[in-house]
């Protein structure tokens, strides 16, 4: 880690997604000045102009990777940073574009999209070749993932006034269902209603469960869950198995598809 006595170095980059961890970064309100203060911010292409960037101490990183030369910079990023953080649950897990995986084959998808010959137009080569999405941890190390989609400022402050400290936070050793006791809330599951509470990660503090909403799974994949349980329930409760298993790779992606096989 860095020495604690200068700012340290922090790039904020971005990939395939909505850019809606960047957005939420922007809009933290009272944190946003302590934000650019407390680091030396060297690139946020949508918070400033472009600057070369020859080493960052920490490179938050959001979207997944779905071209040859997306995989590129992301190794190029890796290279330069002490820490990558993986921001958001594209990021995290591949994210809303990893959902056609079980669908149809990548080949198929693109002649869905641009034909019958699956070509990409000319105009698209500025974005490289593209690939099946993955996130970010499918290719390189990740030190540390904040889920979310997008990020809250409850979750991410806290950790990130950690990473500009030199301390790596520890991950949450819990599920939604723990907070979820903590705030008094009724299980949903007990009433015969959709929740992925007991396979989601903790750190949003049952918020939804709080506003009488099931948990959808946002904060992706608790490292502890029973998934063929967890299948197994929402079976109980009326849906398919498919149903079920695509609810949980809604935000889980390509870590329910390892967790299924037994990866």
């Amino acid at each position: 880690m860095w020495k604690r006595d200068k700012k340290p170095v922090v790039g904020v980059f971005g990939f395939s997604g909505c850019a809606g961890d960047q957005l939420a970064i922007l809009h933290m309100e009272d944190s946003t000045i302590d934000f650019f203060t407390s680091a030396d911010i060297k690139f946020f292409h949508m918070a400033q102009s472009h600057q070369e960037v020859p080493k960052v101490d920490i490179a938050l990183v959001e979207g997944s990777i779905n071209t040859e030369r997306q995989l590129k910079e992301l190794k190029e990023i890796r290279e330069m940073a002490d820490v990558v953080v993986a921001l958001g649950t594209c990021a995290c897990y591949g994210g809303i574009q990893y959902l056609g995986e079980d669908v149809k084959t990548f080949k198929e998808r693109m002649k869905y999209v641009y034909g019958e010959s699956g070509e990409v137009p000319e105009f698209l080569d500025l974005v490289g070749k593209p690939r099946p999405a993955q996130p970010i941890s499918e290719y390189i190390d990740v030190d540390i993932m904040i889920p979310g989609c997008p990020i809250s400022a409850e979750n991410f402050v806290p950790i990130y006034t950690k990473l500009i400290s030199g301390l790596l936070p520890q991950k949450y050793p819990m599920p939604v269902c723990v907070e979820c006791k903590y705030e008094g809330n009724d299980c949903f599951l007990l009433h015969g209603k959709y929740c992925l509470g007991p396979v989601t990660s903790a750190g949003c503090n049952a918020i939804c469960p709080s506003m009488d909403i099931s948990c959808v799974g946002c904060f992706g994949t608790y490292e502890g869950a029973n998934y063929p349980s967890m299948i197994n329930k929402l079976k109980e409760i009326g849906l398919t198995e498919e149903e079920a298993i695509r609810k949980l790779k809604l935000f889980g992606g390509n870590k329910i598809e390892q967790a299924l096989k037994g990866d």
